[in-house]
């Protein structure tokens, strides 16, 4: 603890994961030692008190208190802390409506605020955060005030004021919107669609995203979503395309809510099947590295028609579209979008620990100068057994959607000894394809699968060695990559 000051990054990450005397006694220390450090160091110790998380809040805090500087309101803003009502009216006095007090005031769940906060909406450059603070204050007076705003922003500060509307949560702000649509100007309207999506629970399949704006033209408002799987089309006994319309949603990807003081409002995002959210899979940014990671399994819960699915997938031996109506009360499950069906027999391994993934091993087979930490899915899960080599190499991974180890042993066996006597027993999965150049460096593919169902058949193929049939649901901004992976590794 005595060379905190002189302490790299690398230092202060292997130091927060064990300290020696505890990580209350370091944040401590931390605290102790800032007053007197340069900007330097003080950006080390801030980032090692951020690190220390509940224990380093505290000390925070403190030092915001008694030295009311930007940087640690940033940091005070980023933990979620609301800061006490005396000290963020000095920081107002002293700094200013800056972006981390304008976080500050919508974190600080003071509705007071509300109106100083409202007038920032007319200055182009913090009407996005004074927006998503207002949000966060549930100050609904300013929904109006805010959708109107949108024609006259775009870029960045239109995705801002968008997410600040889903995060209102008040369906005032439907009519304005949709006179953007009408009326507004000619833009990406996707941010848009996000937030009618989630303001009036209507899900609308779009034939292409340049459809968004005749397709809610048309759209009967007045009426409720009836979830439709549509659009059929077989290209082969294992491959097939079909579309969900209004789907249900209840297996989805979904942006996290925004982060006081991120600059970007839509960054990280979570995989739900059922009511509960199951791993983070990272953000969309394409120089960052693919993650899936366990947030929880909760109560079982079987999906609407989870029973039927199995009856379907006993033994398929080509998709056609029986498959897909036979499916279809689980596929209306699925977000409203364009998908692609596979059938494939892929062989799939058990990974009980980290060293086994290829969240570890991608790194160190194909990354000489990778410094970062490994990140795997905490959890059991399957992998295919060797990378695809290539320009991009790729790799396979399937996470379930409850736990492996509290599978049913006799089950397993049960259907250990079907594929025994020659039986193809399918396993359904969501699956999607993730293409990344890591840092801008390092190319790489990952092919990604949650199980819906067939959990104790996918451990039973594992433990028997056996290619596992899989009935794969793709997304379809992914499908064609998938298809290519897929049909490469069974070649």
């Amino acid at each position: 603890m005595d060379d905190l000051l002189a302490a790299d990054y690398s230092k202060l990450d292997v130091l927060a994961a064990d300290p020696p005397s505890g990580r209350a006694a370091l944040a401590m220390r931390a605290g102790e030692l800032y007053p007197a450090a340069n900007d330097d160091q003080r950006r080390h110790l801030e980032y090692l008190l951020d690190l220390l998380g509940a224990d380093g809040d505290p000390i925070l805090l403190d030092l915001l208190i008694r030295l009311r500087t930007a940087n640690l309101l940033a940091d005070v803003v980023r933990r979620g802390l609301p800061v006490p009502e005396p000290v963020l009216d000095q920081l107002i006095k002293e700094l200013g409506y800056q972006p981390p007090v304008i976080d500050a005031a919508g974190v600080s769940g003071d509705r007071r605020r509300a109106k100083a906060l409202g007038a920032l909406l007319k200055d182009d450059d913090r009407c996005g955060r004074a927006a998503l603070a207002l949000a966060r204050l549930g100050a609904r007076e300013w929904t109006v005030p805010i959708a109107r705003r949108l024609f006259a922003v775009a870029g960045l500060k239109h995705i801002f004021l968008t997410v600040a509307l889903e995060e209102m949560g008040d369906p005032a702000a439907v009519p304005v919107l949709l006179d953007w649509l009408a009326n507004g100007p000619e833009q990406n309207a996707w941010n848009v669609h996000r937030a009618l999506v989630r303001l009036t629970g209507r899900s609308p399949l779009l034939p292409s995203p340049d459809d968004i704006r005749q397709v809610w033209a048309g759209l009967d408002l007045t009426v409720g979503p009836v979830p439709e799987v549509r659009d059929v089309a077989v290209d082969s006994p294992s491959a097939l395309r079909f579309s969900v319309d209004e789907g249900r949603a209840r297996v989805r990807v979904e942006f996290d809510p925004s982060l006081p003081g991120s600059m970007w409002p839509r960054w990280e995002q979570t995989l739900y099947v059922g009511d509960q959210a199951r791993f983070g899979v990272g953000s969309g940014c394409e120089t960052c590295e693919s993650t899936l990671r366990l947030l929880g399994f909760g109560p079982a819960e079987a999906l609407a028609g989870a029973t039927q699915a199995r009856e379907v997938l006993a033994e398929p031996r080509e998709l056609t579209a029986a498959t897909v109506r036979a499916l279809e009360p689980l596929l209306q499950e699925l977000e409203t979008g364009h998908y692609r069906m596979l059938l494939a027999d892929l062989p799939l391994e058990r990974v009980r620990t980290l060293e086994q993934s290829w969240w570890l091993t991608r790194r160190t087979e194909t990354r000489s100068a990778w410094e970062g930490d490994p990140d795997w899915p905490g959890i059991e899960h399957f992998q295919l057994p060797q990378a695809i080599p290539g320009e991009m190499p790729a790799y396979g991974s399937v996470v379930p959607s409850q736990p492996l180890d509290a599978l049913d042993q006799a089950t397993v066996d049960r259907y250990a000894e079907a594929i025994a006597r020659g039986e193809r027993p399918a396993a359904l999965l969501l699956a999607w394809a993730e293409d990344r150049y890591i840092s801008a460096q390092w190319p790489e593919r990952f092919v990604l699968g949650v199980v819906l169902d067939g959990h104790h058949r996918l451990a039973a193929y594992a433990a028997a060695g056996v290619p596992a049939r899989l009935v794969l649901v793709v997304r379809g901004e992914s499908g064609e990559t998938v298809e290519e992976v897929v049909r490469g590794y069974a070649g």
